[in-house]
Order: structure tokens, then sequence, then C-alpha cells
């Protein structure tokens, strides 16, 4: 990036802190809270918005006290190594990542960025890129952005690490949220294409999406990935538990 259009982000950051204040209210429910540095959320949402108890050692969905991984990764083969998602996608979570997908709320890039840091610390990996799970042009263009490049962006910035482009999605697609897995995957079929290959060759890389529901997206981008990296790790910023398992 040149030094005019690093000049223009900085400028655009400093307009959006104006315009959307990150250093007063929760970043989930919005109300007022003392200390957005040391905790940007309150402490209402603190007891419902995260990721915890037993999990899928695969995909990081909350399964029953006792089990090890859920049923669904039991019967579909991964095609990354495991996913991390802080935060459940429910209740003022959710609002927070749908003002942040839909209403340019960009700004909350950099704390969700911050709690999948925080999130996978302590688990001793080491990875030579983030990348992302990419938006069609279109949907780019009439949103202004894709969410999971900010936040991926964000990441880099955290771990020091090259944020990358090494997927295209070439196909648009309708929308997934009703979708079952089969279907989700079947939507999906050719719609992503590798690029930058030679950069990604033998990588351990962190592939960045806002919400992981039945991991399909991130699974069909691994998939295509893994023909070049060594390893894939997902990370998300929330996780989208099903109700129920898909058959």
């Amino acid at each position: 990036m040149n030094k005019f259009l690093l000049f223009c982000k900085k400028v655009g950051n400093k307009f959006l802190d104006i315009v959307f204040p990150t250093n007063t209210k929760c970043i989930f429910c919005e109300d007022e809270i003392v200390d957005f540095e040391k905790k940007p959320y309150c402490e209402r949402c603190e007891k419902t918005a995260f990721n915890t108890g037993t999990k899928c050692v695969k995909c990081d969905t909350q399964i029953k006290s006792g089990n090890i991984i859920c049923d669904h990764c039991k019967s579909h083969k991964r095609f990354f190594e495991k996913c991390y998602c802080p935060l459940n996608y429910e209740d003022s979570v959710r609002q927070s990542i749908l003002r942040f997908k839909d209403s340019n709320a960009r700004y909350l890039a950099k704390s969700y960025a911050k709690l999948i840091c925080d999130y996978i610390k302590n688990e001793n990996l080491k990875f030579d890129l983030i990348t992302f799970v990419p938006s069609h042009k279109k949907t780019v263009r009439r949103r202004g952005y894709n969410p999971s490049e900010l936040i991926a962006e964000e990441i880099s910035q955290l771990l020091n690490l090259p944020c990358v482009e090494t997927l295209i999605k070439i196909k648009q697609t309708p929308e997934q949220k009703s979708l079952s897995y089969q279907e989700r995957a079947k939507n999906l079929q050719e719609s992503f294409l590798a690029t930058n290959t030679k950069l990604i060759k033998n990588k351990t890389l962190l592939l960045v999406d806002d919400v992981v529901t039945t991991c399909a997206t991130v699974d069909q981008c691994s998939k295509i990935l893994k023909s070049y990296a060594a390893n894939i790790y997902v990370a998300a910023a929330a996780r989208n538990h099903l109700k129920k398992q898909i058959k």
C-alpha cells in the first residue's frame, strides 16, 4: 500500500471513530460502559456472549458434557485442522455482527480480532499467513467492504503477520441461512478460486470468517487451499451453534 492510500485509510478510520465512537459503549448491546480499553463489553453481555463449556475439538460448537467431537464432525471430513470462535452468535452478539456486516459498523473488526487473538493465545499455534473468506465483488461493491477481510487485517496487525488474499469468489451464491449442510456445500461448489498460490505453498494459514454455522463455507475454502498450503486453521468472531444435528 503506497503512502497516499495509507494516509486515506487513516483519515477514513479517524472519521469512523468520530461517527461511531468505540470507547464508550458495549460492542454487543451498545449500553454505556466504564472502561472500554479494559473490557469493551458490559457485565450483562459478558454472561452470555462467550463460547464456553464443552465444545467439539474440531469445529468449536457446543456439545454435551463428556463428549469430545460433535456428530457432524464424526461423519464429515474436515479440511481444516481446527476452528476457533470466541463468541456465541445469539442475542446481542448477533445484533452486533449484523451491524458490523450490514450497517457499516466496521470499527467492530478491531474488537472482534482482539477477542479471537485472546481466545487462541494459549494454543501455541504458529501461523505463516492470515487470510480470509472472500466476498463476491458485487457484494463488496454493495456493502463497501468484506467483513471477514477487515477482521483478518486487524488480526494480522495484532500477530504481526502478513494478511494475504488467497481466494477469490467467482460465483455469486444465494444466502445460506435456510439451507442444510448438503445444500450449502452444493451451493458453494465452484464458487471459489485460489490465488497467490506460490505464497501459500507449504504454509500454515489462519483462515478468517465473521460467523461459522455449518462450516460449509470455511470447509470449502480450506479444501481449495489445502491443495497448496500445509495446514489450515479457521477463526471467526462467532459460532452459530446448531440447535439440532445436521443429517
